[in-house]
């Protein structure tokens, strides 16, 4: 078991889960700041890489949330 991967800035979080990604890519495709990308260094479910999110560009519109058939992202603000 993995642990849960956070970023934090100025009050923002997102929390990927690594256990629960599948490396789909599709909260990476729908993000409209274009703060996602894949994490190399820590492999998900199926041994792909995970989603690393730059924080100090997250706008924190949730989509990445919402669109994660995983439900391995989390977004609080």
């Amino acid at each position: 078991t993995q642990e849960p991967k956070t970023f934090e800035y100025k009050g923002k979080t997102w929390t990927q889960f690594p256990d629960q990604c599948k490396s789909c890519g599709l909260c990476i495709a729908t993000c409209p700041a274009k703060c996602l990308s894949e994490d190399v260094s820590v492999m998900g479910h199926f041994g792909q890489p995970t989603v690393k999110c730059n924080i100090e560009k997250c706008i924190q519109c949730k989509k990445c949330e919402t669109v994660c058939p995983d439900m391995a992202i989390r977004v609080k603000d």
